[in-house]
């Protein structure tokens, strides 16, 4: 049975820091008036934590008071007006604590004042955010890669998609429409994103790959704020049975700070780098963002270099050391070649997902994908159970012009393509 906690709190990310521990529900109060109706209703709350930036001491007297009458334990942060007065708390039986404590090390003082323990992170598990600074950089295209190629070594991966205002991975991999999202659970509150709920919401994809479905559709009326999609990221770095956990993001940084917030929780962050003006810009803003966090956190970035578009004058050999010279700290992962019609020719199948890399999986394009998942392995510390995919010679001098496609394929009249890609 879990404990229901009431929390007051100007302690930005205590609650969501809270929700990480096994047996607790955590609810805010807006006020001191709130909790004093709650303490006398039919349902109190079975504990209380107040700090002393709400309200006066006098409010705070009171609902001490009431609360103890009726046997429900408060504990107390004090880091104002309250402190001079810790000695009349500690007489009264109440805890107290008056550092000023960053939200993860408060959770940590009121778990251990109520006997509950954190929630076991998943052994071995990894988060990478796809992320950007500029939309139609190919987020998406190298999310699917990335999640493709973990899965062929063996991997096991989940999906979360981030990207809200404008999903990318539902089209991508032919996700049935309707199928639940999980931003429902926010119309449950923020104590409703925990390890059990967020599992329902898990789509079993054909590929082996499973998914967290954001929206779906261009504007929706659902969004999650900071704390919200910190306690979602929470449950998801609690679930058994994955390896790795792939967040696609959307380009609003700083409305949506998904990935800065996976970097600053261990994770690590891909950013896909076309070499033309407007799109380095954009990396590069992206960068500086990380950059001017403290501590810095391009250490966690890894940048992709893209291929350009044909006409593009900018090479990746010119832009390459100018990122190398203004983010000394950011890590390289390597660059993936143009493959427009042998993507395209996966994208045809309406119906049905087709993965570029079984489109021809022996080309220059596929071979990069398999040698990019392998340097993203090593630097992240995932040891994958299968090995790096490898092409012969006569497959290496086949695979850029003649296809066969799998039997999805051929279910649409489709045989034998020439790629040239």
């Amino acid at each position: 049975m879990a404990t229901e906690l009431l929390i007051v709190s100007t302690t930005s990310g205590l609650q969501e820091a809270l929700i990480g521990y096994e047996g607790l529900t955590v609810l805010q109060a807006p006020g001191l008036s709130r909790v004093k109706s709650l303490i006398v209703s039919e349902q109190p709350p079975e504990a209380i934590y107040l700090e002393d930036t709400r309200g006066t001491l006098e409010e705070i007297w009171e609902i001490i008071r009431q609360a103890q009458s009726r046997r429900i334990p408060v504990l107390l942060g004090l880091q104002s007006v309250g402190i001079v007065h810790r000695a009349d708390f500690a007489d009264a039986g109440i805890p107290v604590i008056t550092e000023t404590r960053a939200a993860a090390d408060l959770a940590a003082w009121v778990a251990q004042q109520l006997g509950v323990r954190r929630r076991a992170a998943a052994t071995g598990q990894v988060t990478i955010a796809v992320g950007g600074a500029k939309g139609g950089i190919g987020k998406s295209l190298v999310v699917a890669m990335i999640a493709e190629g973990m899965r062929r070594r063996g991997l096991r991966v989940l999906v979360v998609d981030g990207d809200l205002s404008n999903s990318g991975v539902v089209p991508t991999f032919r996700i049935p429409s309707g199928y639940p999202s999980f931003l429902y659970l926010k119309q449950e509150g923020i104590s409703a994103f925990t390890p059990e709920n967020v599992r329902r919401y898990i789509y079993k994809h054909s590929s082996g790959i499973d998914f967290l479905l954001g929206s779906e559709e261009t504007a929706s009326a659902l969004d999650l704020v900071l704390p919200e999609w910190q306690a979602l990221m929470q449950a998801v770095r609690s679930l058994e049975g994955y390896d790795l956990v792939l967040i696609d993001t959307g380009p609003e940084m700083k409305k949506r700070p998904y990935a800065l917030d996976a970097a600053r929780n261990g994770g690590w962050v891909v950013l896909p780098a076309p070499p033309g003006r407007k799109e380095r810009t954009g990396v590069g803003y992206a960068l500086s963002y990380f950059a001017q966090q403290m501590p810095d956190l391009t250490e966690r970035c890894l940048v992709l270099f893209m291929e350009p578009e044909r006409g593009v004058t900018v090479t990746i050999p010119q832009v390459a050391p100018l990122f190398g010279r203004q983010f000394p700290r950011a890590r390289t992962l390597g660059s993936l070649p143009r493959a427009t019609r042998q993507i395209s020719l996966a994208d045809e199948m309406a119906d049905r997902y087709l993965s570029p890399l079984d489109v021809a999986p022996h080309s220059t394009f596929s071979r990069a994908v398999h040698e990019m998942v392998e340097t993203l392995c090593g630097t992240v510390g995932l040891k994958p159970p299968l090995p790096m995919p490898k092409s012969s010679f006569w497959q290496r001098l086949r695979g850029e012009k003649v296809v066969t496609l799998p039997a999805a394929a051929a279910l649409a009249g489709v045989q034998e393509i020439e790629v040239g890609v």
